[in-house]
């Protein structure tokens, strides 16, 4: 049976471009380029130690170990399969630690923004060195092109180990290593040992010092064939009542309880209550209850799903949680991913803290990360840098928005650099916001005063993004048999035609009331085109025509206009009259 492999995920995420992710051609040529660097590494290491006196090749670190320091890596890494990794390199002990000491030898690990990673060692003699390089896109060639490049640090061998893996100028130049001390006096010296090669990294799927079985099973852990191998076996087929516990399992395990494994998951796991993976998993979990697993590749179904690491693959149950990089999706009720990058979220409620969340589908959605692609639900929520698409009754982009809000209420406390499009916009900048009520902290704001041949006479503000805006007005009708209060709300496009010259088109509704009762008497509907003249800075004329639409209860209500309008539709409930117009006025600010 053909599984995939146990090996931590350790691909570049988040703040790496999306492109290394999908880059399998270079991650195919830099694997096979590591093949090629052991063999002229131990040729070069060959060539110089026959021709170096003693004392010339920098010591290997003592049995006391080395220390390792993962110093800020910004893409998803796995530290413990890095130490591995080092510890079969340079064949003793490696220890993860937060700081280096200056009294121990050091190794620090630093992912660069770019796709590469830096390695320098410190030396108990004071000795500094470091490389960057390039690594593969598969994660075991990743580790095994770290571990190679510490071994050829340690060992001094950098040089032609960098110029190997392609090694592009980094930002700051390694410090060189100092002269190799003078060789002893004519016949003391003897050439140094070769440095003792590792052996290789185990198979994937594999654990070293574990025996393979091909069928076991437990009645409750440790009770079972557990009873007489032991808890160190790796099986290929596992078979549990209550409960088992076992290192491994490379093809299918079944439980009517509690499967747990100490190692790894490389394969199926099914059970009624829960399947526990305390290392990574490669496959399927499957159960009516918890699915756990440091990492995960492959899928993990049932209600309560949750991943400490990395997720390439889908969770799909009541509750998802991936406390790392989700590349595929989480499916349920209620989905939360703590990692560099989020790709699909679609559930109930979503919640995705990661720099990157490419879509969100539920009743609510939150993404707190630099970048948020799409979110569409009832409530959606970006708390991010920027924000591409957000679809709901309510979005809300705490940063600057580059795409679109589409919803009743918008909110984006940074710069629309696309649209909002809804009953109520608010942005601090922004090109286009068209809706019933838009607020542009930073949008243009003007007083207008105007007059119609109908006799209006109206004050306002016009508000709005650079090239949109809304007009909120009040006014007083005094031609007539008695006055009229009118109130005025519409939404227009502003054209600039030079420094001193715009033109405006506005589309408002007017409705009119009795004064003492506020009784409403009539509605007026007006599409105007005006010609501003800026006079002053602040200071504006305008005009231009209008068609004007207006219904009321009878002929008299819809008749405003002084000379006359065209009947639109009239009877003993209903009046609909029309006439074109002008309007005239002024603009402060």
């Amino acid at each position: 049976m053909n599984t995939p492999d146990t090996a931590p995920h350790l691909a570049p995420r988040g703040g790496l471009p999306r492109a290394l992710r999908k880059a399998s051609t270079r991650g195919a040529v830099l694997g096979a380029g590591v093949l090629l660097l052991r063999a002229l590494a131990a040729a070069g290491v060959f060539a110089a130690t026959s021709a170096l006196p003693a004392g010339a090749l920098a010591a290997a670190p003592s049995a006391a170990g080395v220390d390792l320091v993962v110093d800020g890596a910004g893409w998803t890494l796995d530290p413990e399969a890095v130490r591995a990794a080092l510890g079969r390199e340079l064949g003793g002990p490696v220890t993860v630690v937060d700081a280096a000491s200056s009294e121990r030898p050091t190794l620090v690990l630093r992912g660069e923004a770019d796709g590469r990673v830096t390695l320098t060692y410190s030396a108990g003699d004071g000795r500094h060195i470091g490389r960057t390089i390039d690594v593969p896109e598969d994660p075991d060639r990743a580790a095994e092109a770290i571990a190679l490049l510490a071994g050829n640090l340690v060992r001094d061998e950098a040089a032609e180990l960098a110029a190997a893996l392609g090694k592009r100028p980094s930002d700051e130049p390694a410090a060189a290593p100092p002269a190799p001390p003078a060789a002893p006096a004519a016949g003391n010296a003897r050439p140094p040992s070769r440095p003792a090669r590792p052996a290789p990294a185990p198979p994937p799927c594999a654990l070293p010092g574990a025996e393979t079985v091909l069928l076991g099973g437990d009645v409750v852990p440790l009770v079972g064939s557990s009873t007489v191998t032991g808890t160190n076996v790796v099986r290929r087929y596992s078979l549990n009542l209550v409960g088992s516990y076992t290192a491994g399992v490379t093809g299918v395990e079944l439980g009517a309880g509690v499967n747990i494994l100490s190692s790894f998951l490389c394969g199926v796991q099914l059970s009624s209550a829960a399947n526990i993976v305390l290392g990574p998993a490669r496959g399927a979990q499957i159960t009516a209850g918890l699915n756990l697993a440091t990492s995960l590749r492959g899928a993990q179904i049932g209600p309560f799903n949750l991943a400490t690491g990395p997720v390439t693959g889908v969770q799909g149950g009541v509750l998802s949680v991936a406390l790392g990089a989700v590349d595929g999706a989480q499916l349920g009720v209620a989905n939360a991913a703590v990692g560099e990058s989020t790709d699909v979220q679609v559930g109930v409620a979503n919640l995705a803290v990661s720099p990157s969340t490419d879509v969100q589908v539920g009743l609510a959605n939150v993404a707190v990360g630099e970048s948020t692609d799409v979110q569409v639900g009832l409530a959606n929520v970006a708390a991010g840098k920027t924000s591409d698409l957000q679809i709901s009754l309510a979005n809300v982009a705490a940063g600057e928005s580059t795409g679109a809000q589409i919803g009743i209420l918008n909110v984006s406390t940074g710069k629309v650099r696309g649209a909002q499009i809804g009953l109520v916009n608010y942005a601090d900048e922004s090109p286009f916001s068209l809706g019933l009520f838009n607020i542009i902290r930073d949008g243009r704001l003007h007083i207008d005063a105007w007059g119609t041949e109908s006799g209006l006479a109206m004050a306002g503000i016009k508000h709005g993004s650079d090239h949109f805006h809304n007009v909120y007005g009040i006014g007083v009708r005094l031609f007539g048999d008695r006055p009229l209060l009118a109130y005025a709300l519409g939404l227009g496009g502003r054209i600039s035609l030079g420094e001193r010259v715009y033109a405006d088109l506005d589309v408002l509704g007017y409705s009119l009331h009795e004064p003492s009762v506020l009784k409403p008497t009539a509605v007026l509907t007006q599409a105007r085109a005006l010609l501003g003249l800026r006079l002053l800075p602040r200071f504006a004329i305008f005009g231009g025509p209008s068609y004007n639409v207006a219904f009321g209860e009878t002929p008299e209500d819809a008749g405003l206009s002084p000379y006359g309008s065209i009947p639109l539709h009239i009877d003993d409930s209903f009046s609909q009259r029309a006439w074109p117009g002008v309007v005239l006025g002024v603009q402060a600010l």
